[in-house]
C-alpha cells in the first residue's frame, strides 16, 4: 500500500519539475515593463488583453530574433 503513495509522490515531483523547467525555458512569457532594452526595435505588433485592457507592444532584436513584450 505504501508503494502506491511513493509512486504518486514521485509522479507529482516529476510533473512539477517539468512545469518549472517549461516556465523557465518558454520565451513567449517574457514580458517586461518600462523602457525597451538596448538593441531592441519596436514592431507594428500590438496586442490588447481582452480581460484587463492592457496594451503590449512587441520589440525585436534584429540580430538574434529575440522578441520581448513591453506593456505600454
Amino acid at each position: 500500500m505504501t508503494w502506491i503513495l511513493y509512486y504518486i509522490l514521485f509522479q507529482l515531483v516529476v510533473i512539477l519539475l517539468f512545469w518549472f523547467i517549461s516556465k523557465k525555458k518558454d520565451g513567449r512569457y517574457k514580458q517586461t515593463k518600462g523602457k525597451p532594452l538596448d538593441g531592441f526595435e519596436p514592431t507594428k505588433e500590438v496586442s490588447i488583453d481582452p480581460v484587463t485592457g492592457r496594451k503590449s507592444r512587441v520589440y525585436m532584436h534584429p540580430e538574434t530574433g529575440e522578441r520581448v513584450y513591453i506593456e505600454e
